[in-house]
């Protein structure tokens, strides 16, 4: 049985059931939800930072805040179960902040939401998920959104 749990949160409904799973599951270990801020990928973020440090600085602390909202939800559904969180913001490509904190916080297993994918879309896109299984030196537990 794990004794901490990390849990990637993005708000989504596919990272809400692998926080349900996670609380569901291992009621018993600490569980951590993370927020990952990445500028690549952020369809909030703007091209040309270096030119206007400034807006990287201001960009930067919205996307805290957005994530202290978002562990509010978080809070609210560990609570469902009795559990309770803590919560991490890391900043940088997701997948890799995702393997990096799990190191960090002492994790013993990630629960993550992998999407449900057509084979194209699987060559095409690849996933976030697909990467932190490929690079984890912990177990992955994925969380199936299905293709309907």
């Amino acid at each position: 049985m794990p004794s901490h749990v990390l849990v990637p949160f993005d708000g989504t409904p596919l990272s809400k059931d692998a926080l349900r799973y996670a609380c569901s599951e291992f009621d018993s270990a600490t569980i951590t939800t993370l927020f990952v801020v990445d500028k690549a990928t952020d369809d909030t973020a703007a091209i040309g930072w270096g030119d206007h440090p400034g807006l990287w600085d201001e960009w930067l602390e919205e996307r805290q805040e957005h994530a202290r909202e978002l562990f509010t939800d978080a809070e609210k559904i560990a609570g469902e179960y009795g559990v309770s969180v803590q919560t991490g913001v890391a900043v940088g490509p997701v997948a890799e902040m995702v393997v990096k904190a799990a190191q960090e916080y002492g994790a013993d297993l990630i629960v993550v939401g992998l999407h449900g994918q057509s084979r194209l879309e699987e060559l095409l896109i690849g996933s976030v998920a697909k990467s932190v299984i490929r690079t984890s030196p912990i177990p992955v537990t994925t969380i199936r959104e299905s293709m309907e």
